[in-house]
């Protein structure tokens, strides 16, 4: 980073960073307390994982850490989950700004936050989202191409998105120990088909590439035993005669 703004060093930028993205997401009363809990732990893990990207790649690594750390302020601030990227944007450039941190880099970070659910940093053109966050603040307009380090943000969130951790996450939240075994089966054939599509997307550097396609295969693995094993259990036992 070119300065930590009004703070010394930069842990204590990034300390007040992370008690302003704890502060706004754990207020959301609307939410459990189960959901405003993992959205924190979430952002946390994408932080290191950003900090862990950028050291590899020989980016800035304290910059992509707080951009990381502060994706997902906006969650529920947008009229439409797609749009919660811009919405956090219009959160974080603020707060960065307010803290001293260089205007450029701020920017660069805002708009990094704004594309990182759907790779658009503009709102959007069509009728998937709206103009305007749920404040009715109209949402940032970016005029020129995101840098690999703001395109990076979004990676680091995928990561996460398929860690260890979020293969309890999706289960539970399918309902999947509710499921028919036949209904399992179709369930997991689907999500399997999903993993193998997802290794198409590429990150912005060969470093979030390496760990986007090791979690896939991490899933990939649990999944295809999970199927077997329910498969087996399933399985019709020969009558004796």
């Amino acid at each position: 980073m070119k300065t930590y703004g009004n703070y010394p060093d930069f842990l204590s930028l990034r300390a007040a960073m992370e008690t302003q993205m704890r502060a706004h997401l754990g207020a959301i009363k609307k939410r459990s307390e189960g959901t405003r809990r993992y959205r924190i732990e979430h952002s946390l893990r994408v932080a290191a994982i950003g900090r862990q990207v950028a050291e590899a790649a020989g980016l800035d690594a304290e910059l992509l850490e707080l951009g990381c750390l502060l994706h997902d302020i906006g969650k529920w601030d947008a009229q439409k989950p797609v749009d919660h990227g811009r919405a956090g944007a219009l959160i974080a450039e603020p707060l960065l700004l307010k803290a001293g941190v260089d205007s450029a880099e701020a920017h660069e970070l805002a708009q990094g936050i704004a594309m990182h659910t759907d790779g658009l940093w503009n709102a959007r053109p069509d009728k998937q989202g709206t103009k305007k966050d749920s404040h009715g603040t109209s949402y940032i307009t970016f005029t020129s191409e995101p840098t690999v380090l703001a395109r990076t943000i979004g990676d680091c969130d995928n990561i996460d998105r398929y860690s260890a951790y979020r293969i309890f996450d999706t289960l539970q939240h399918f309902t999947f120990l509710e499921l028919s075994s036949e209904k399992q089966k179709v369930w997991l054939l689907n999500y399997l088909g999903t993993l193998k599509e997802l290794q198409r997307y590429h990150c912005s550097t060969e470093a979030a590439q390496k760990l986007w396609i090791a979690n896939l295969a991490f899933q990939n693995e649990y999944f295809q035993r999970l199927l077997a094993e329910i498969v087996a259990g399933t399985a019709r036992t020969a009558v004796p005669r």
